[in-house]
C-alpha cells in the first residue's frame, strides 16, 4: 500500500508521478473498481482464519486432555 501511494503521488519538483517515470504511462489505480481483487483477498483471509481456528481448537483439545490427566494423577 505504501508503494502504491508513493507511485501515485505527483512529485513537487518534476510534476509527474513515479509510475509515469517507470512505465511511461499514467496509472489507472484509482479510476476503476477492482472488486474481484478485494473479493480474492477476503477469501484468502477467511481461509487463513479458518486454519487458525482449527489449530486453536486442536490445541485446546490437547490442553484439556493433558490437564485432565494431571488432575487424575493428583487425586
Amino acid at each position: 500500500m505504501i508503494q502504491l501511494a508513493l507511485n501515485a503521488k505527483v512529485s513537487n519538483i518534476t510534476k509527474i508521478t513515479l509510475f509515469f517515470v517507470n512505465y511511461n504511462k499514467k496509472s489507472n489505480f484509482f479510476k476503476k473498481e477492482r472488486t474481484h481483487l478485494f473479493a480474492q483477498l477476503i477469501i484468502k483471509r477467511i481461509t487463513t482464519l479458518k486454519k487458525i481456528h482449527d489449530n486453536i481448537s486442536k490445541m485446546q483439545k490437547r490442553l484439556i486432555k493433558y490437564l485432565n490427566k494431571k488432575r487424575k494423577t493428583t487425586f
